[in-house]
Formats: C-alpha cells, sequence, structure tokens
C-alpha cells in the first residue's frame, strides 16, 4: 500500500515536471508564431485614422505610431502595419498606407516586427510605383471599401 502511494508521487512529480518543457514550447510557439492573415476591420480602423491627415509631417506629429517614408523624388507614404508573431497581436500581418497621390491601400501578409512600412523602403527604392511594386511581391493587396 505505502509503495503505490511513493509510485503515484512519483508519477504526479514526473507528469508536473513534463510540463515545464511543454509549456515553455507553448510560450515560444505563441510569440515566433502568430498570424499572417491581416484584419480588414483593422485594415479599415487604420485608414479612416491616417486619412485624418494631410501629409506624412501632421500624421507623424499627431501620432509617433505612425512611420514615414519619403523617395528621392519626392514622393512620400505613410502608415501603420502590425507585427504577425504572437498570437496575442490582434490582426497581425496587416500593413496600411497613404501616399502623396491620395491613395489608401491595405495589405495583408507576413509582417516582422513593427514599422515594416519603413523596412520596405530601406530597400532604397526610388519612388512610389517601386515601393508598391515591393510590397506587392511580399503581400497580398486587400481591397479596403
Amino acid at each position: 500500500m505505502r509503495q503505490r502511494r511513493v509510485l503515484r508521487w512519483v508519477a504526479i512529480g514526473v507528469v508536473g515536471l513534463s510540463l515545464i518543457p511543454c509549456g515553455f514550447f507553448g510560450f515560444w510557439f505563441a510569440a515566433e508564431f502568430g498570424s499572417d492573415s491581416g484584419s480588414p476591420s483593422l485594415a479599415a480602423e487604420w485608414r479612416d485614422r491616417l486619412n485624418q491627415y494631410a501629409d506624412p509631417n501632421s500624421a507623424h506629429v499627431a501620432d509617433p505610431e505612425i512611420v514615414v517614408v519619403r523617395f528621392r523624388n519626392g514622393e512620400w507614404v505613410y502608415g501603420l502595419s502590425q507585427n504577425s508573431h504572437g498570437i496575442w497581436y490582434r490582426g497581425g500581418g496587416t500593413l496600411v498606407v497613404k501616399d502623396s497621390k491620395g491613395q489608401t491601400r491595405a495589405f495583408f501578409g507576413h509582417v516582422c516586427g513593427g514599422g515594416h512600412i519603413g523596412h520596405v523602403a530601406d530597400m532604397e527604392l526610388a519612388n512610389l510605383d517601386e515601393y508598391y511594386e515591393s510590397l506587392e511581391s511580399i503581400f497580398k493587396e486587400h481591397q479596403l471599401q
């Protein structure tokens, strides 16, 4: 009888200890993987937020989360992006931009970290057309309504 009780506590201890690495890998999985699907509702919300501003200066001053990119030819784009890594991010994989031509466009796909709008522009693109070509090669455009 005493031996069974000892075996039961040993079994409980082994199961309990095995939960530690399972919890660690579960947390790592949640942090590393998330969603690349984007969010139509977040894209619409950000479209409305970005359309409040007439130019990149007023946008960035009013909201420091807004990333501004300027091109050599004088064109510009500013916008917001949502990281894909982490299941706790609402609308992971969403990117919305407003440009100097008056367009507001949304893209869904894999966004590594915040400020992805600027990362794409780090490729030293010359103008908006090259910028959008680069985005379209990485992301799928979502038609804002």
